[in-house]
Formats: structure tokens, C-alpha cells, sequence
């Protein structure tokens, strides 16, 4: 069946049902909740039971500074504070230090770890600065006396140390220094003996000479290309215009290789028009990219003037011509004056052919010399590319020679006062001092950790965090379906109706009385009558819904009790029903409805028995049933056959309604053929069991086999959870109930239901 994609909701206001309906789904976890928030309580408490008494200080120290008087009028002075500042502050707090202050106190030995001294004695010390002079000292440790005595015995320790390390440092330094000053000297003497070397033996001056002689090699390259280019357009257009061009046109064309390049319109130039007819000048001139399209023009002796001998001769032709022109009016052709002229013009005419074949054979002549001369300059490229490459080597290494011996000067330098300060001067230039102030604040009295107040506090957050996230967590895992509207918009089917969580033997009671729930209501017979009302309103391509097949996705999930409780709702509506068993491996409508197993459907599929002998009247008014009969092998097959098709069309004449109870559709084939027989189908879904993949794969499955869906039914939902009476409380028994009293008195206990079943189906 076609559907149509889901519409997505447009977003609303969060408001107060919203809230409720997010607060209702965590009523089944509860319990789960309390009990997680205790847990996080008793571990706060559990924490401040079991957790050691640490104590904690606050010392401050002052830190006196020697300072260079040169340095502090450059300005230097102040980034040199910054970073001795910083290089103190790693100091005391390495591990070092942290150990040697731990041994004085006598809490440490050789063979103690900073990993045992911080996870038994003192797990953390923190320093910081103040400002430029003064440093707040923060220790916690587990006994009073070392918060006490702690600061005092750092900063002994940090003298004592840098007393130390300054003397082997001025020790080791000048050995050092001395030996590399005595290295430096030798790479110095080596870099300069390189030096005088190189510039002996460098062959820079030649290399520049050689490079500059070949310098012109790819100019005159560029320069013959470009010239060939031209010559090999002319060539074309020449080959092109051959017929329609005049031999002046030609002149001009093979004489412009010569001519001058910055007059544009010089005779024999390649130019193209624009197609504007407005404009009558060129617009710009031929170039290897100019655009095929526009209109290739030559630039004749009439457009320009010209010295050109063959422009002269040219000059001279239309002179006569001109004159011939005028004469012809005057003479005749055989005068002696138009002979005279015609001769004339024939010898003009000859000496510009004779023109033309000159400057044709100059023209080739010039271009092959300029072809032998590109190839000529080709052959000198790698030469260039040579002389050019050594030239910069040479020139390279040259440099980075001179350079390292700059470096190597400079070394030497510095290495050499470097080692007169070690030895004359002060050895420590940037020394400190520390000084105890006192303490800011001391809790050697009184422990600062464990805290009841924080401990309290953060059991609550934590146990509050258990009781949000680990539902919440068990919420989003839990793919059953619940929600009616929400399994609509998944689906894109409607929900025709719910079946309360109810008695199974009060569901299963169909041989009930077709008048009860109409003088008497009744909330759950009510429910089975709105799905009745749900599929008689939604008629598939077939028409009226005759032939009614009701399936679930697997087994266990309440399709045998509702297709029992749909027919009765069928009949109660005095339509003549009939209800079949198709599950022919586990179908159990005989007992739901208290009839005998046999012959059955499979002995009516397999010919050993007739339909009437097969169908069954149950004690309900207008209910008959077809039970399945006994398992035989290969039955399934037979519900695939023209003779369970020809059943159907047999039981069509003879009831109104015809409700077809089929086995689940997931892991079986029998479903997916039977919904052929069929008008429409309807999927029932077990609430908060079957799961979302199972339904909808269900779905998809008989869908793509072209199935009518009514719709799916909600079975057994459980209206004792808050949320699902929240959620549909359309679906309260309390009408019904307030009626209850106006019953007729219990005369028939085989055709009505007790009085305390019924609250029981209401519930």
C-alpha cells in the first residue's frame, strides 16, 4: 500500500501536558531513582567516613632580587623578572625539591618516590605569585607539623641546592667553554684556509663571462618564433585569399615582414574589423589569441601611403587606369592614345607580377633562414641552461662560505667572554633569595578535608545525576513501543484503537451476549467496538472491508484474543461473522472460543472433510468459527492454493464478515500470501514488548506486497501506570462504571459476565 511520507510537526511551545507527558515516561523507574539517590548519598557519606584529615597553610615568602643596573635602564630587566619568576616557580614545585624539603623534615628517606611522598604525607603543594616580590605558599599534607614547618624548610632547601649547583655549574662551564673556544679556533682557521682556496681555484669570474655571451640566446629565441609566427599567418592568409586577393594586396602582405611595427595601419598588416558598422577604423590587430570569429582585413596601398618601389609602380597603375577610364569616354578603342595607354598599363602590370614573384621568393628565402636560425638558437639553450646553473652554484656556495665564516667569528667571540665573565665576573648575574614572612593562613588544628557541607552537596549532585542519567540512559535503549501517536508518525498508519491490560479469561470470553455493552457499557467491549468502527471507516481499494486479516510481528503479542474480540464486535452488530484460524502450526481459536479442534481447516484444505462439516457455531449470537484443526505437514502450503481460494469465495456468499487469524509475519511465509485473500489487514502490537525494528519490519514486509492497513492495534496497555491514564484518558472505564448499577439482574451465568470480571476488563 502506497503511504504517504510523514509530515513533520511543526515545532510548538514547550508547555505544561508536554512536561508532564516528559516526566510520566520515568514512572517505571521510580524505585530505580530513589534507590540510585541514596546510593550517591551514602557515597558522599561513605567518603567522609573512610577519607583522611588533611590539614593545609599559607605562607608568604618574599623574593629579593639582585638586579643589574645596566639592564634595568635598557629594559631588560623587567622580562629577565618575568622569567626568573617562572623558572622559580617549576623549581619548587619539581620533585626535587618537593624531597630534599621532605628529608630535612625528616618524614623522607633516599628511597622514598615522589609518587609515595604525595599518596602519603603531602598530595599537593601549590605556589603562586602576588606580584613581583612576594609568593603565596599553599601545602596540604595529612599531619599538622609538616604544614608548619614545611615553608621554612623549602626554602632552606632551595639555598642550599643553588649553593650547590652554582659551583659545579662554574666548574663544568669554564672545562667547557675552554674546550669549545679551542674547536672554534680550529673550524675559524679551516673556514679561512676554504675561503683562500675557493677563491683560487673558483672559476665565478669565467662562469659570468660565459653566461653573459649566451645571455641573448633566448631573446633572439622569442624574437625569431614570433617572427615566424607572423610570416606563417601571412603564408596562410595568402593561401587563403589567393584567387580574390589583387597583386598589390599580395605585395603588401609578403613586404609588412619588413615593415614598421609601430604604425598599425601600415601596408600589408593583418587587422580585424569589430561589428559595429559605426565604426570604420580597425578596432585592433591580428595576434595568435585574438578570436577566430572576427573578419581577417589586409591593409592595401590605397588605405596607406608608402615609399615601397612596388607601391610606386602600384600609384602609377591606378594613375593610368584613371586616365584610361576618362579617355574611353573620348576615343575610341582603337585610338592611338587608348593603345598607348594600354600598353602603358601593361608594362605597370608586368613590372608588379614581376614585383610579386621577387618578393615571394625573398619572403621564402627569409623564412627559411629564420627557421634555420630557430633551430640554430635552440641547439645554444641547454648551453645557456648550463652556464646559468653554474654561475649560480658557484655564486651560492661562494656566499654560504663567507657566511659560515662570519658565524664561526662571532662563536669565537662570545665563547671568549662568555669565559672571561665566568672567570672574573659575578657566576650569578640573576641570583635570588628567598625570606619566610609568615602565614596567611594555618588549619593545623583543625582539618580542612573532609568537609560534611561539600561532601553533602556533592553527594546530592551525584546521587541526583544517578537518578537522571542511568533512566534516562535505560529509556533511550528501550525500543518497545509505548506511545500510541508516536508509533503513528513512525509508521505513518493510524492506531485504531488499544486493548487495556485486562484478565485473560474475561478477554477470552467471547461467547458473551451480543446485546451486552449496548444497554450495559462497558469500557473494554468498548475498545474492541472503536477498532470495529476504525476499519469499517477506512475501506481499501477493494471496497468494504469483508475479508479482515489481523497479524503481529511475532508471536505472543495478543492477535489471537483481539481477531477473537473484533469478530464478536462484527456480530454483535447482528452481522452474520465468521472468525478462521489460519495459524496452522500453533492457532489456538478453538480454545479461546471453547469449540472442538476438528475436522478443522487443514482436513478441509486436505479434502478429507466438507465446509459445512468444518465450520463450528459458537454460543455468541451470529459468531461461527473455522478452527484450525490438526497439525498436519505441509498444510501451510494449501493456504497458497485455489483451494483456500475457492474457500474464501465460498465463505464470502454465505457471511458478512469473514476475520482471518494468521501466524506472525516475521520468520513465516504463510502471511505474506494470505493478505492476497484479503481486504485489509491490521497489525496488532503488544505494548511495551514488541519492539520498533519488529513492527516496522512487519510493516514494510506486507506493504511491499501491496497490503491494505487498517491500522495497528495497542494490545494490553497497562492503564495502572500513571502516564498511560494521562495518555489516553480518552480510554476511562469511569462512565461505564457509573452505570454499572443499572445491569439487569444476573439470570443467564453461561451468557454474561460476573460483576467483578467485569471490573476487572474495565480496569
Amino acid at each position: 500500500m502506497p503511504t504517504k511520507p510523514p509530515t513533520s510537526p511543526k515545532p510548538d511551545k514547550m508547555d505544561g501536558s508536554k512536561l508532564l507527558r516528559l516526566i510520566l515516561q520515568y514512572e517505571d523507574y521510580w524505585r530505580l531513582m530513589v534507590l540510585l539517590f541514596l546510593l550517591g548519598l551514602v557515597a558522599g557519606t561513605s567518603y567522609y567516613v573512610y577519607a583522611r584529615a588533611a590539614f593545609e597553610s599559607t605562607a608568604l615568602i618574599r623574593v629579593n632580587q639582585f638586579v643589574d643596573t645596566t639592564r634595568e635602564a635598557s629594559g631588560a630587566q623587567k622580562e629577565n623578572n618575568v622569567q626568573m619568576l617562572r623558572s622559580l616557580t617549576r623549581q619548587l614545585l619539581s620533585d626535587y625539591y618537593q624531597l630534599e624539603t621532605a628529608k630535612r623534615l625528616g618524614v623522607a628517606t633516599a628511597a622514598t618516590t615522589p609518587q609515595e611522598l604525595r599518596g602519603s604525607l603531602i598530595p599537593a603543594v601549590r605556589l603562586g605569585f602576588l606580584d613581583g616580590q612576594h609568593m603565596q605558599l599553599r601545602v596540604i599534607s595529612y599531619r599538622p607539623n609538616i604544614v608548619r614547618e614545611f615553608p621554612v624548610a623549602l626554602i632552606e632547601a632551595y639555598e642550599a641546592a643553588r649553593k650547590r649547583q652554582r659551583e659545579e655549574f662554574r666548574d663544568k662551564a669554564i672545562q667547557r667553554y675552554v674546550e669549545e673556544l679551542a674547536e672554534v679556533r680550529k673550524k675559524v682557521t679551516s673556514q679561512l684556509d676554504s675561503r683562500l682556496k675557493f677563491e683560487e681555484e673558483s672559476a665565478l669570474a669565467s662562469a659570468q663571462i660565459e653566461l653573459e655571451r649566451l645571455s641573448n640566446v633566448p631573446v633572439q629565441q622569442v624574437r625569431v618564433r614570433y617572427k615566424l609566427e607572423e610570416m606563417d599567418r601571412i603564408a596562410k592568409v595568402l593561401a587563403e585569399q589567393e584567387g580574390g586577393l589583387a597583386t598589390p594586396g599580395k605585395l603588401a602582405l609578403l613586404t609588412s615582414v619588413g615593415a614598421d611595427k609601430d604604425d598599425p595601419l601600415a601596408a600589408g598588416r593583418i587587422i580585424r574589423r569589430t561589428g559595429d558598422p559605426r565604426v570604420g577604423a580597425p578596432a585592433a590587430f591580428e595576434t595568435p589569441e585574438t578570436a577566430k570569429e572576427f573578419t581577417q582585413v589586409v591593409v592595401q596601398p590605397d588605405m596607406v601611403e608608402s615609399i615601397q618601389p612596388w607601391m610606386e609602380l602600384d600609384k602609377k597603375r591606378r594613375g593610368l587606369e584613371e586616365k584610361f577610364t576618362t579617355n574611353r569616354a573620348r576615343y575610341l578603342e582603337d585610338h592611338p592614345e587608348m593603345i598607348k595607354l594600354r600598353d602603358e598599363l601593361r608594362e605597370v602590370s608586368s613590372a608588379l607580377e614581376l614585383e610579386l614573384e621577387v618578393a615571394r621568393k625573398a619572403f621564402d628565402l627569409e623564412r627559411a633562414r629564420l627557421k634555420e636560425q630557430l633551430v640554430e638558437l635552440e641547439t645554444k639553450l641547454p648551453a645557456y641552461y648550463q652556464a646559468a646553473k653554474s654561475y649560480d652554484e658557484k655564486k651560492l656556495a661562494y656566499e654560504l662560505m663567507e657566511k659560515g665564516q662570519l658565524a664561526w667569528d662571532k662563536a669565537y667571540e662570545q665563547l671568549s667572554k662568555q669565559i672571561e665573565t665566568l672567570q672574573f665576573g659575578d657566576t650569578d648575574q640573576s641570583s635570588v633569595s628567598l625570606e619566610f614572612r609568615g602565614f596567611t593562613d594555618i588549619r593545623s588544628e583543625k582539618p580542612v578535608s573532609p568537609s560534611k557541607s561539600k561532601l553533602l552537596m556533592l553527594g546530592c549532585l551525584l546521587g541526583l545525576g544517578l537518578a537522571g542519567g542511568v533512566p534516562f540512559l535505560l529509556r533511550q535503549m528501550d525500543s518497545t513501543i509505548t506511545d500510541l501517536n508516536e508509533f503513528e508518525s513512525t509508521l505513518d498508519i493510524p492506531g485504531i484503537g488499544l486493548v487495556p491490560l485486562s484478565n485473560p479469561k474475561v478477554l477470552e470470553q467471547v461467547n458473551r451476549s451480543s446485546t451486552l455493552g449496548a444497554k450495559v457499557p462497558n469500557a473494554l467491549l468498548e475498545c474492541f467496538r472503536l477498532i470495529r468502527s476504525s476499519i469499517l471507516l477506512n475501506p481499501g481499494p477493494r471496497g468494504e472491508p469483508r475479508v479482515i486479516m489481523i497479524t503481529s510481528a511475532r508471536p505472543g503479542e495478543g492477535k489471537t484474543t483481539v481477531s477473537a474480540n473484533i469478530a464478536w464486535a462484527f456480530s454483535s452488530m447482528g452481522e452474520k461473522t465468521l472468525l478462521i484460524d489460519c495459524d496452522l502450526r500453533r492457532g489456538r481459536v478453538h480454545g479461546v472460543a471453547g469449540v472442538p479442534n476438528l475436522p478443522g481447516l487443514t482436513r478441509l484444505l486436505t479434502g478429507e472433510a466438507q465446509l459445512d462439516e468444518c465450520l463450528v457455531k459458537s454460543e455468541a449470537d451470529n459468531l461461527w468459527l473455522l478452527p484450525r484443526g490438526p497439525v498436519l505437514a505441509g498444510t501451510t502450503e494449501l493456504l497458497n492454493t485455489e483451494v483456500f481460494a475457492k474457500v474464501l469465495v465460498e465463505l464470502r456468499g454465505r457471511f458478512s464478515r469473514i476475520i482471518l487469524d494468521t501466524p506472525p509475519v516475521l520468520g513465516l511465509s504463510e502471511t505474506a500470501f494470505l493478505q492476497n485473500h484479503a481486504d485489509g489487514v491490521a497489525l496488532v502490537v503488544k505494548a511495551a514488548a514488541t519492539t520498533r525494528s519488529d513492527a516496522t519490519l512487519a510493516f514494510q514486509q506486507l506493504q511491499k506486497l501491496g497490503g491494505h492497513f487498517y491500522g495497528f492495534v495497542l494490545n494490553q496497555v497497562d492503564f495502572s501506570k500513571v502516564q498511560n491514564q494521562y495518555y489516553y484518558y480518552y480510554y476511562s472505564s469511569n462512565y461505564y462504571d457509573s452505570n454499572w448499577e443499572e445491569e439487569e439482574p444476573e439470570t443467564d451465568d453461561s451468557r454474561r459476565i460476573p460483576k467483578h470480571r467485569r471490573h476487572s476488563q474495565a480496569g
